[in-house]
């Protein structure tokens, strides 16, 4: 596995360990995922100054605890050399890439001197995302590629189903299936076909005919999707992780919108390490928003192309109010920076992108697909303040799928099983 595919993994972990009460098995993935979160949020294209005040607030806003956390994790980056940090609390970050992230994350957790188990889980975990895996098939060759005990084998396959690194569909009395929500970000023609034929005709037809219009369209609200598919069939195919759900919030109202996990693959990228913080797809949903809900008056954007094209450059765009409203999300994860500036005789919010490769990936998706003012039609018009990704989401949908039907996924998870990929 290479350090990219690593530091996702990293990634992906910690997050689900941010809901676990004392994750002592898996210490050290915490806090090399968490140094990698940290870094990527205060990181940028170019070397960055990144004051105290604000420093906490990215912290914050990426649940780092600034007492118990966030010392211990700076002393981690600067050891690395990947910061300086000042007297006066000010911190100085490299430029990076989010690639580069994701590999220091998993040059940190080497460093670190994991446990095997903490290995195990990684390996695990990517095994179950090419394919669902039978849980007896698999635990002999974790435990001989990292030297497990039976007993550690044992702990292993319990935490990581009760943390969520992956997630198990019960067979039969002495079996499970093992998978995890990557399942469809890569290799994705094949699997998506291995899921139609286990579905009933109607069932196929629908979601193949959906599959194609999301194709066109990049990204469509959850409610035309859920009218679209049925509720039976879109809790389904929502819970094992063919669409992922994001949700954009405000002080108004909460709005979900679909897109492909292998949404950037077709630009000959990995859909889960250039996703990896959901950076991409955040930043999808806030041009999106700016598309179709923003008016002339408050920047509306109609030049969409012209917009991320004077981004990447490197320009300042602005200045518009909804600078100032529609990319507090975005600041609080690092991707751009909004500051009061002037340009042609006006002063305001201005835009600056701090992480070119996220602006480049959303330019492609727009390109290729339809992020159009037919794309996202119900997405409030109050400012964005919030975004949720989509694994929180799946997860979601999957409680709920097997609190209905504890079996609903087996045939689709089975047919996946069966495929060679």
């Amino acid at each position: 596995m290479d350090k990219k595919t690593a530091g996702s993994w990293l990634i992906h972990h910690s997050n689900k360990l941010q809901g676990v009460n004392n994750p002592l098995s898996f210490e050290k993935t915490l806090v090399a995922g968490k140094a990698g979160i940290l870094l990527s949020a205060i990181s940028a294209d170019t070397e960055r100054t990144i004051p105290a005040e604000k420093l906490n607030v990215l912290a914050k806003a990426s649940n780092i605890s600034l007492m118990l956390e966030l010392p211990n994790l700076l002393n981690i980056l600067k050891d690395n050399d990947y910061i300086d940090v000042s007297k006066t609390g000010e911190v100085v970050a490299l430029g990076v890439t989010s690639e580069s992230v994701l590999n220091h994350t998993a040059d940190i957790f080497a460093k670190l001197a994991p446990d095997p188990i903490e290995f195990g889980a990684i390996d695990l975990a990517e095994k179950a995302s090419i394919a669902p895996v039978r849980a007896s098939e698999i635990r002999s060759e974790i435990a001989d590629l990292h030297h497990l005990a039976a007993a550690d084998v044992d702990q292993l396959f319990t935490e990581s189903g009760d943390i969520g690194f992956v997630e198990s569909e019960q067979l039969d009395a002495k079996e499970t299936l093992l998978f995890n929500g990557n399942l469809f970000r890569r290799e994705t023609s094949g699997k998506l076909m291995l899921v139609l034929d286990s579905l009933a005709a109607q069932e196929r037809q629908l979601l193949a005919d959906f599959t194609e219009l999301l194709k066109r369209k990049a990204c469509i609200d959850v409610d035309t999707v859920r009218r679209m598919l049925g509720e039976g069939l879109f809790n389904k195919v929502s819970s094992i992780g063919l669409f992922d759900i994001s949700i954009v919030n405000n002080n108004v109202s909460n709005t979900g919108f679909v897109t492909l996990p292998s949404a950037f693959s077709k630009f000959g990228s990995n859909s889960m390490v250039d996703d990896a913080f959901d950076l991409a797809k955040a930043f999808l949903s806030s041009v999106t928003y700016g598309i179709t809900k923003s008016d002339y008056a408050r920047g509306n954007i109609r030049m969409v192309d012209a917009l991320l094209s004077a981004l990447i450059r490197g320009e300042a765009v602005g200045p518009v109010s909804a600078i100032g409203q529609d990319y507090k999300v975005l600041e609080l994860k690092g991707v751009v920076q909004v500051f009061h500036g002037q340009k042609k005789g006006r002063s305001g919010p201005m835009l600056r992108l701090l992480k070119r490769e996220i602006g480049e990936l959303a330019r492609k998706a727009i390109r290729e697909g339809d992020v159009s003012e037919h794309s996202l039609t119900v997405l409030p018009t109050a400012s964005l303040i919030g975004y949720v990704g989509p694994e929180v989401n799946r997860s979601v949908q999957r409680r709920k799928q097997l609190q209905n039907s504890p079996r609903a996924t087996n045939d689709m998870l089975s047919a996946l099983r069966m495929g060679v990929f």
